[in-house]
């Protein structure tokens, strides 16, 4: 058996550390002071209640407690742990019976301290009334089970039978959650008991759940959507807990299961913020993830939302998780899915106190939940359930369990349901009659069936798109992007007066040189040019003091990765950061920006998930370099691009992604735009390559200003930042100015024999060489700023203008990467529609390649040169 730190301690050290605390008790550590403090309390006892036994095999118990804790329904033996015969009583039963805390991991002795207090003094037994209560759902569920076993038994549903007290658990979370203050509650959860949770405890109605299981459309509309099956779709309502009611919003998630939880805690953030900017409390919003012990310990979205807990830009005032710990994964024992002794060691790396129940036992599950909501609110910390189960079906209705798993699945063939076993234990504590279980089952069943009988008629009448904060963007029908003209430009005083107050540095900043000289130069921009980093300030300035919120996060983006930005001037002697954004109205909107952990799926989650509740709001995420947004592919695929079709989930989310072949490696070059191109249909994105500090001036405004919300893919710039050339002047931007998606120049007065088509900042690459030779006047260059939805009518109206040239495109990136093979086509229609008479496209690209970018500079720059030579040759 492992051998504590106390019990490995000499009694000379011990007693010198006890002598010192009575003198003084500050001058031991927290731990070794809440020992000496319980040792005191243990003195003060009779004999009786101390049973003999000294305080530390009491903190024994209290540490490791929980790996002897009758956790598992089935029985099986659990590890090793403090020896039963020198367990104090009290404790034992306390901390090895139903009921069991983990704790020693926490390393804030307060917390840790005052969870114990709070779990040693916990009722011996729920209230009657929850007790009914819990015991009524537990006839619903396994009611709502049997019904769609008898009706569907071919069809997917993910029941939740063995695990049933979740459904009694979730229902006491929400309730203890009204009953302290909490008025919303974002929901996050795994298919299993999906379908349960939404008909007994969310308030989903039942002819539109049972319907949508039937094969019913989910949405009405004139657009059909491909939507998605029943147990990944989402649900909002309200529900009444006595006189309190709480709105309940869960999220709908793909069968990438873990993926959901970034995404509900950026809603939890979002609607916080909305209650703090109006004066009220972030912890009135409260975020439950549910889990299940396969994908909690294997999907690494687990660990990396675990590190947004406490952090400031992130928190959301503490989660409650609940692990429905089916001991199995699909096929996979838990000794083969796991190395760690609990599933839920992850929650040990920020201080969460973790409560291990056994699912056969509801009370405890009752208590759990109460000591769990609890928790959570006096520490404003991440708290843990994890409710040990089984499975009674195999991975889902059609599964087969006992192929792999025949001895596991004789004893639970054989094993008392929890209906069962509670409704005996209630029944022996007068607690219910002998005739309830009966009655209660005949009326949920009562209630089932006319159910199932108004599924046959139900009929959507919403096209499933969110009305409340959302309603001032529902879409008119298909193409309702199209309206892309919108005036964005800004009057030229005040963007002027905007420029000048972010160059100011406050006298009682004590900045350091280079940066405040850094900073003062934004002034110049207002006669020689914007640059992209004024230009994005300004933009942030113009919206923020229209009313208009802003949030920017990433890694390193208030300095920016490319030392561009300094949104914040740090004080030289105090470390103090000053936000000039956040300096220029009083009346001002807010304008947070937000240095994120060095994770790409957990925060691209979190800033989606915000976008979903703050549509009035500029929601931008970059990455550290394009490419690195792969480590969010899921959030990209599952979420970004698709959610609007499967579950009418919109978002405006802007992702920055600075993209450019440099020479740099492949790491550090490519956005991979092929891959965002071929994501993109039915106008579900926008995919931007803007050239001109200008027009991302203009295509970040219009983002928010446009009458609808659709996520905003930007290839962003490395080299352009400090180009000299990419410079715009405070003309393009006036009052009557707009983003441009397509910017041509040509030589005037010259008739144009060749276009080159080309996106990003291989233009200027062009437009130099067009420069250095005359030979080449006849050349038009045409920047694609925006790649999806493409800009058909103007890029028509340009090719009739030149129906005798020849027309290539021009890329940096390899031939199959890029935006050619997604392009040629697309372009080669619009040449015939525009009566060009020779409308084949030719390619000027890189070879083909595995890798997107060379390594090299001395390679990249000759590969670069004979691209440009390419695209102005004969032929």
């Amino acid at each position: 058996m492992k051998q504590s730190p106390f019990l490995s301690a000499s009694a000379a050290y011990l007693e010198d550390l006890q002598e010192k605390h009575g003198v003084e008790p500050g001058a031991v550590s927290p731990d070794w002071r809440f020992v000496f403090d319980a040792i005191r309390e243990l003195e003060g006892l009779d004999e009786a209640d101390r049973c003999g036994l000294d305080s530390l095999a009491c903190e024994e118990i209290r540490d490791r407690g929980h790996l002897v804790a009758d956790l598992d329904p089935l029985h099986r033996v659990p590890a090793d742990g403090p020896g039963r015969q020198t367990a104090e009583t009290r404790l034992r039963e306390l901390y090895c019976g139903s009921l069991s805390l983990e704790s020693a991991h926490i390393d804030d002795a307060v917390r840790r301290n005052a969870v114990r207090v709070a779990f040693e003094a916990r009722p011996q037994r729920p209230g009657a009334a929850a007790r009914r209560r819990a015991f009524d759902l537990l006839v619903a569920a396994e009611e709502f089970e049997l019904l769609l076993g008898t009706r569907y038994p071919t069809k997917k549903r993910f029941g939740i039978e063995g695990g049933d007290t979740l459904i009694p658990l979730v229902d006491r979370l929400l309730h203890q959650a009204a009953m302290a203050g909490i008025d919303e509650v974002h929901v996050g959860t795994m298919h299993r008991g999906r379908l349960n949770l939404m008909a007994n405890v969310f308030g989903m109605a039942l002819p539109r759940l049972f319907a949508t299981f039937t094969g019913t459309h989910p949405f009405a509309t004139d657009m059909p959507v491909p939507a998605d099956v029943p147990y990944h779709l989402g649900h909002g309502g309200e529900l009444r807990y006595g006189e309190r009611l709480l709105r309940v919003v869960l999220s709908p998630n793909p069968s990438h299961l873990e993926a959901v939880n970034p995404v509900v805690l950026g809603r939890t953030r979002a609607a916080g913020d909305r209650r703090v900017k109006a004066g009220g409390e972030r912890r009135k919003v409260l975020a439950i993830l549910l889990h299940t012990d396969a994908s909690v310990v294997g999907q690494g979205s687990v660990a990396e939302t675990c590190q947004l807990a406490e952090l400031g830009g992130f928190g959301v005032g503490g989660t409650i998780h609940v692990v429905v710990n089916n001991q199995i994964g699909f096929t996979t024992n838990r000794d083969e899915a796991r190395s760690s002794r609990h599933c839920t060691g992850i929650w040990k790396s920020i201080d969460s106190p973790i409560f291990h129940v056994n699912g056969d036992e509801p009370d405890a599950a009752l208590l759990a939940a109460d000591l769990a909501v609890a928790a959570r609110n006096a520490h404003d910390c991440d708290t843990v359930i994890d409710l040990v189960c089984y499975r009674r079906k195999g991975h889902n209705e059609i599964d087969e369990p006992r192929f792999t798993h025949p001895t596991l699945y004789r004893t639970i063939g054989a094993h008392k349901r929890v209906r069962q076993h509670y409704a005996e234990m209630l029944a022996e504590a007068s607690v219910i009659g002998a005739d309830d279980e009966a009655q209660a089952a005949e009326r949920w069943r009562g209630t089932y069936r006319e159910g199932l009988a108004a599924a046959e008629e139900y009929r959507p009448n919403a096209d499933g798109f969110p009305n409340g904060i959302w309603a001032a963007y529902a879409p008119t029908g298909r193409g309702e992007t199209g309206g892309w003209d919108i005036g964005t430009g800004v009057e030229r005083q005040r963007l002027e007066s905007l420029i000048r107050s972010l160059a100011a540095v406050p006298a009682t900043v004590e900045a350091d040189d280079k940066v405040a000289r850094l900073v003062g130069q934004r002034a110049d921009a207002i006669e020689a040019g914007l640059n992209w980093a004024v230009a994005e300030a300004a933009c942030f300035a113009t919206l923020l003091t229209q009313g208009v919120p802003v949030r920017l996060s990433g890694q390193d983006v208030i300095r920016g990765a490319f030392s561009h930005r300094h949104f914040a001037i740090t004080d030289t002697a105090s470390d103090r950061r000053h936000i000039s954004l956040n300096q220029l109205s009083p009346d001002q909107a807010w304008f947070d920006v937000v240095n994120s952990p060095l994770s790409e799926h957990a925060v691209l989650g979190f800033e989606y998930g915000y976008s979903l509740d703050a549509p009035e709001a500029l929601v931008i995420w970059e990455a550290q370099f394009g490419d690195f947004a792969n480590g969010a592919q899921i959030i990209v695929d599952q979420f970004v691009c698709s959610a609007e079709d499967k579950w009418r989930q919109p978002s405006g989310l802007v992702m920055l992604l600075p993209h450019g072949l440099e020479g740099q490696g492949p790491e550090h070059s490519s956005a991979r735009m092929e891959r965002f191109l071929q994501l993109a249909a039915r106008d579900n994105i926008q995919i931007a390559n803007p050239s001109t500090p200008a027009n991302y001036f203009h295509l970040l405004r219009r983002q928010v200003l446009a009458p609808w919300r659709k996520p905003l893919i930007v290839m962003s710039p490395k080299t352009l930042l400090r180009l000299p050339a990419a410079v715009s002047p405070l003309t393009d931007f006036d009052a009557g100015t707009r983003f441009r998606p397509v910017i041509a120049s040509c030589v005037p007065d010259t008739p144009v024999d060749r276009v080159l088509l080309c996106t990003g900042k291989i233009a200027y690459e062009l437009e130099r060489r067009r420069g250095e030779d005359q030979r080449h006047d006849g050349t038009a260059i045409v920047r694609l700023e925006r790649l999806y939805p493409l800009p058909v009518l103007k890029l028509v109206e340009l090719f009739r203008r030149w129906p005798d040239a020849a027309y290539r495109w021009v890329q940096e990136e390899p031939e199959n990467f890029g935006a050619w093979r997604h392009l040629d086509r697309r372009i080669e229609s619009l040449l015939t529609q525009a009566g060009v008479r020779r409308p084949q496209l030719a390619c000027v690209a890189r070879p083909e390649a595995a890798s997107p970018a060379g390594s090299f500079h001395g390679d990249h720059d000759r590969d670069q040169a004979v691209i440009v030579e390419a695209a102005f040759a004969a032929g």
